[in-house]
């Protein structure tokens, strides 16, 4: 019997992942394998009908000034139970030299849920590109629900600002 249950349990397992709720704003921070750096990284993550997109605010340190990047990211649960986050497109940065054009991150994520809240942990990767070579790391984010300490909020509500001065003339 005790045979039985275990195999029930990790049988299972991956289904107790898809009815958890990813969604929600996750900050913690991603960790550069090549140049042994964290730098704080955001995600928010939306559902809307049965499908999850999201937004990442991304910092880097160029030649040691702070850039931040702000993309477009589909999010999606694998049958393993892993979250995936995959770069769509890039909405506003301050990199000095513009970013090339097909460079993309890809997150692979395990969702941890305890006592003191959710979490996920997992590698990135982006993909080489004619000046870049590919850059792997580690992402380690929490969920947050205080929305007060938030550059990607703080980032909506400048772009809400800004079209609301401009749909008012």
């Amino acid at each position: 019997m005790k045979k039985f249950l275990t195999a029930a349990f990790i049988f299972l397992s991956p289904l107790f992942v898809f009815a958890q709720d990813i969604t929600g704003l996750w900050q913690g921070t991603m960790h550069n394998d090549s140049t042994g750096t964290s730098l704080p990284y955001e995600l928010l993550i939306k559902k809307e009908k049965n499908k999850y997109t999201g937004y990442s605010y991304t910092w880097f340190s160029v030649n040691g000034e702070q850039c931040y990047g702000v993309k477009k990211v589909k999010v999606s649960v694998a049958k393993d139970g892993k979250i995936v986050v995959k770069d769509d497109e890039l909405l506003e940065n301050t990199y000095p030299d513009g970013p090339d054009k097909n460079i993309k991150q890809l997150n692979v994520l395990d969702l941890t849920s305890n006592g003191s809240g959710s979490s996920m942990d997992g590698p990135f990767v982006t993909n080489n590109t004619k000046r870049y070579f590919e850059v792997v790391g580690s992402i380690s984010i929490k969920r947050v629900t205080t929305l007060t300490e938030s550059s990607l909020m703080n980032y909506f509500e400048r772009k809400d600002a800004q079209s609301g001065v401009a749909s008012s003339k």
